[in-house]
C-alpha cells in the first residue's frame, strides 16, 4: 500500500510517498529515516489521516508528556533531542506532532517560548513560563512546575466534572420538558379556551410569554457561542478576565487559585537557588488571569530598584491582607520559601472548600429551580382546563 506524506527532517520540511503495509508501519519507516510526519494518508485517497486534528489534548497528557520533557532534561538530554524522544513515545498523534513541528521551529533558531505559543493546543502559561527561562536548570524546572500545574489542573476540573454530571442531565432533561410543555401542550390549552370566549389566567399569559423568549433565547444560542469562541477580538483579555474576578464563588476561586500559584512557583523556584528577581518573574508568568498578572507585571523591576517583595505585592492591590500579612512574616523572619509553602497550602485548602461546598449545594438547588419551574407549568396547564370544565358545566 503506497501512503504520500509530509513531515521534517532536521528542521527542512519534506513530502513525497513510501510503500508500506499499514499507517503506522509508514510512520515506523519515516522515523527511521529520520522523518518526523506530521500527515499520513493513502495516496490519491481524499480521506487525511492528519495528526494534528484526531484527539483534544487535555491537560493530563500534557502534564505527562511535559514530566517526560524534564526527567529526560535532567538526565543531561539536549532539548531537542528530548522533544524527538517525547513526540514518539505520546499516544496523542496532535501532541506529537506539536511537539515535532517545536523541534524544527528551535532548530531553525525560534525562541523555545515562542515555538511553543505558536502552537495553540498548549496553554498560554507555558510560553509565559518558557519566556523566563535564563538557564538550562531553569528550563527544566519550568517543565516539571508546568507539569504539576496542569496536573492540578485536571484533578480539580475532575472533581467538578464528576459531581456535575447529574446536576447537568437533569438541567437538560428539565429543559427539554419545559420546552416542550410551553410549544406545544400550553399553547394548545390556551387557545381551546380563548375559543370558548374564556379569558386565560395570569400565570398562563406568562408562561406563554415567558415560552416565546425561551424559544428566542435557544435560537439565538449558536450566536451566544459564536461571540464566546471570538471574546478575545471583542474584548481585552484583562477586561474579561477583571470580569470573572468580580463573579460570585467562581472569582473567588479564580483569585485563589492564581495566587496560590504564584506563591507556589515562586517558593519552588527559590529553593533552586534562583534569584528573587527571576524566581519572582517566573511566578509572575504562571498566574494565568491577565488582569491579576497586568497588576504585578512590574514587580522584578521594582525588586531591583531595591523595593520590598511584600511591599511591591500589597501596591498591586490585587493580593488579600492575609496572603501579604503571610509574606511579610515570612521575609522578616528570612523563612520566606517556608511560609510561601504555608501560603499555597492555606489557599489551596480553601479552593477545595469552596468547590466542595458548591458542590454539595448544586444538586439541590438544581432539583428546587426544576421542581419550582415544573410547577409553574403544571399550573398554567392545571389552570385553563379548570376554567374549561367550570364553562362547560355552566
Amino acid at each position: 500500500m503506497e501512503f504520500y506524506y509530509e513531515g521534517y527532517i532536521q528542521g527542512k520540511k519534506v513530502k513525497g510517498s513510501i510503500e508500506a503495509q499499514d499507517k503506522k508501519k509508514a510512520t515506523l519507516l519515516l522515523r527511521e529515516k529520520g522523518i518526523n510526519p506530521t500527515l499520513i494518508r493513502i495516496k490519491d485517497d481524499k480521506k487525511s489521516f492528519k495528526l494534528l486534528s484526531i484527539n483534544r489534548v487535555s491537560e493530563e497528557d500534557l502534564a505527562f508528556a511535559f514530566m517526560q520533557i524534564y526527567i529526560l532534561l535532567k538526565s543531561g538530554i539536549t532539548f531537542t533531542k528530548a522533544l524527538d524522544l517525547v513526540s514518539s513515545q505520546v499516544d496523542n498523534e496532535e501532541l506529537a506532532s506539536a511537539f515535532v513541528r517545536i523541534k524544527s521551529s528551535v532548530e531553525s533558531g525560534v525562541s523555545i517560548s515562542d515555538a511553543f505559543r505558536q502552537e495553540k493546543i498548549f496553554p498560554e502559561i507555558v510560553a509565559n513560563m518558557l519566556n523566563s527561562a535564563q538557564t538550562g536548570e531553569n528550563l527544566e524546572l519550568i517543565f516539571k512546575i508546568v507539569s504539576e500545574y496542569l496536573s492540578n489542573v485536571s484533578q480539580i476540573k475532575s472533581r467538578i466534572t464528576s459531581a456535575l454530571i447529574y446536576p447537568i442531565v437533569v438541567i437538560i432533561f428539565g429543559i427539554i420538558s419545559v420546552f416542550i410543555a410551553t410549544n406545544f401542550v400550553v399553547p394548545k390549552i390556551a387557545s381551546v379556551l380563548t375559543s370558548f370566549g374564556k379569558d386565560l389566567p395570569v400565570i398562563t399569559k406568562a408562561v406563554l410569554i415567558l415560552s416565546k423568549i425561551f424559544t428566542f433565547t435557544i435560537f439565538l444560542s449558536p450566536v451566544f457561542i459564536a461571540i464566546f469562541l471570538v471574546r478575545d477580538k471583542l474584548i481585552k483579555n484583562t477586561v474579561y478576565d477583571r470580569y470573572l474576578l468580580n463573579l460570585p464563588v467562581i472569582g473567588k476561586i479564580i483569585l485563589y487559585f492564581n495566587i496560590s500559584r504564584f506563591a507556589n512557583i515562586l517558593s519552588i523556584t527559590l529553593k533552586s537557588s534562583t534569584p528573587l528577581p527571576t524566581a519572582v518573574n517566573m511566578a509572575v508568568n504562571s498566574v494565568s488571569n491577565s488582569y491579576i498578572r497586568s497588576k504585578i507585571d512590574d514587580v522584578k523591576n521594582e525588586l531591583l530598584k531595591g523595593k520590598s517583595l511584600t511591599y511591591v505585592l500589597s501596591k498591586s492591590g490585587v493580593f488579600p491582607p492575609l496572603f501579604i500579612n503571610l509574606l511579610k512574616t515570612g521575609e522578616e523572619s528570612s523563612k520566606l520559601e517556608e511560609m510561601l509553602d504555608t501560603i499555597y497550602s492555606l489557599y489551596t485548602k480553601q479552593i477545595e472548600k469552596i468547590i466542595d461546598r458548591w458542590i454539595k449545594l448544586i444538586e439541590p438547588i438544581t432539583m428546587v429551580i426544576i421542581g419550582g419551574v415544573i410547577a409553574i407549568i403544571v399550573l398554567s396547564v392545571i389552570l385553563p382546563m379548570t376554567e374549561l370544565s367550570t364553562g362547560i358545566k355552566r
